[in-house]
Formats: C-alpha cells, structure tokens, sequence
C-alpha cells in the first residue's frame, strides 16, 4: 500500500508568511534614529505593506498576517505623527 502525500491545511500560511518583506521594512523604522532615513525607510515600509496586501487574498490562512500588517500601519502613522512631526489626520 503506498501513501500519498498529505496535503497541507488550508489554515496554515504559507512559508513567505513566516518573514515576509513588509515586516523586515517595518522591523527597520522601530529603531531607526535618523529622521531623514526614518522617513524612506517609512516609505518602504509603507510600499512593502501595499504590496503584500496586493498579493494576499481574503483566505482564513492570511487573517493573521492581515491584522499584522493593520497594526504595522497604525504603528507606522503613529511613527510619522511623533517622531516625524506630521500633523495627526485624526484631530
């Protein structure tokens, strides 16, 4: 009797999950000293972000990636608002 291979659970992300671009890029604006690389590596950050929401679809197995990146991005408005010195769009 020969076994097939199991498949994977539709629950579980795929490897480029595990460390994927957009968290690199964010990881880099936490503990960046320097406004002016502050500011591009937001914008990275901030580009990296849009496309991976591009390539991801509305699958359960991306549910958790996407409320990173949701919080990701609230971290980054908030990096631009206090240490940018951007105006809050939410006063």
């Amino acid at each position: 009797m020969s076994e097939q291979p199991s498949l994977s659970p539709l629950l579980v992300p795929p490897k480029s999950v595990e460390n994927p671009t957009w968290k690199t890029a964010y990881e880099k604006t936490r503990w960046e000293l320097d406004v002016e690389k502050l500011l591009t590596l937001v914008h990275a950050a901030k580009a990296a972000l849009f496309l991976r929401s591009q390539e991801i679809d509305d699958l359960p197995a991306y549910r958790y990636e996407r409320a990173a990146m949701e919080t990701a991005a609230k971290d980054l408005l908030a990096i631009k608002i206090r240490r940018l010195g951007w105006p809050d769009p939410c006063l």
